[in-house]
């Protein structure tokens, strides 16, 4: 009798750790499918912006048709799914989706796994040349980097010389103010002008 009942409560607890594995690792298996199908529905509609000489895309409706059409072929179980297109640009190949699936437990309660992704299509034709921007105070390198062809130019800190006041830094070569419009087209160098 001692042995039915310690044989029947192993039993049971038995029954619990495996219903709360099956439980734990439904909920992974569902995030991991909902992760790997958005994943590969992003990458698959996006990668038909790049294709040269295939299907175009469009519009945004048929960016996002064809991504639904994508999701819905990766996903294989049976749950409700939710799909917030957050952005989708089909000129500039942007993507931000969100998708959120509910399904049910073993147990009949109703759970929710969710998975967000964005992409962007980042696609240059030919590789952009560097400039060396060169920044000098008193005849003397002050601060210097590299820049992509048509990057705009940003100023280091102001140099400190003592009693003036920094005012500006001019281009070398024409004597033109730095401004925050202007972009690298070659090697350049700027002088710091003091009052």
């Amino acid at each position: 009798m001692k042995h039915l009942i310690y044989g029947t409560g192993l039993l049971c607890l038995a029954v619990l750790v495996i219903a709360g594995t099956m439980i734990v690792s439904g909920q992974d298996v569902r995030k991991n499918e909902l992760e790997k199908a958005l994943n590969t529905a992003v990458e698959q509609t996006l990668e038909q912006l790049k294709k040269e000489g295939g299907y175009q895309i469009e519009n945004q409706r048929e960016l996002i048709a064809d991504f639904h059409q994508a999701l819905l072929l990766n996903i294989s179980s049976d749950s409700e799914v939710k799909v917030d297109i957050l952005a989708a640009d089909h000129v500039r190949g942007v993507l931000d989706v969100r998708v959120t699936e509910t399904y049910q437990t073993v147990h009949g309660k109703q759970k929710q796994a969710s998975c967000r992704k964005t992409v962007i299509v980042e696609e240059y034709v030919t590789e952009k040349p560097y400039h060396i921007i060169t920044f000098e105070a008193d005849g003397k390198i002050y601060a210097k980097y590299s820049l992509s062809e048509a990057g705009v130019i940003l100023e280091p800190e102001p140099p400190r010389k003592n009693g003036h006041v920094f005012l500006h830094w001019i281009r070398s070569d024409t004597g033109e103010i730095l401004d925050t419009t202007m972009t690298a087209k070659k090697d350049l160098t700027f002088a710091a002008v003091f009052q």
